[in-house]
């Protein structure tokens, strides 16, 4: 992979068919690449979100 590609990732049917439908705090996206767009911005957050332990990765 060159630096100007990203990493293929698959299609996440089972988040895109589970979405809640009539929920106040979720908005529904009906839009296939809209979703999978939000999808990969919400998965690199919660990745970078995780704490990772202090000595082990420095190196």
């Amino acid at each position: 992979m060159s630096s100007g590609e990203s990493p293929k990732v698959p299609f996440p049917w089972s988040a895109f068919l589970s979405q809640p439908v009539f929920h106040h705090k979720h908005k529904l996206i009906l839009n296939p690449s809209a979703f999978k767009q939000v999808y990969q911005v919400r998965l690199l957050e919660s990745c970078l979100r995780k704490q990772l332990p202090a000595a082990g990765y420095r190196k």
